[in-house]
């Protein structure tokens, strides 16, 4: 069974990773090296946060935390 609360810090990670990729993936020529090096120290906030050291985590909660942020991330684009 998935949780679907997650701490407001660790949902804000995640929009801003994905944000981050797309800005990535709009990125034409070079010039990438800043968003690729702030992609990485997201990424490591993410992964390191302290949510993830509940026995109980598991896959399916950090497909829910990225289906939230997606979420989330899209009404605030709109």
């Amino acid at each position: 069974m998935t949780r679907t609360e997650f701490p407001d810090d660790l949902l804000l990670i995640q929009i801003s990773v994905i944000q981050t990729y797309a800005s990535l993936a709009r990125q034409s020529g070079g010039g990438s090296t800043r968003l690729r090096r702030a992609l990485i120290h997201e990424l490591r906030l993410l992964y390191a946060h302290p949510y993830w050291t509940d026995a109980a985590h598991s896959y399916a909660d950090l497909v829910a935390l990225r289906r939230l942020a997606r979420a989330r991330a899209w009404v605030e684009a709109a």
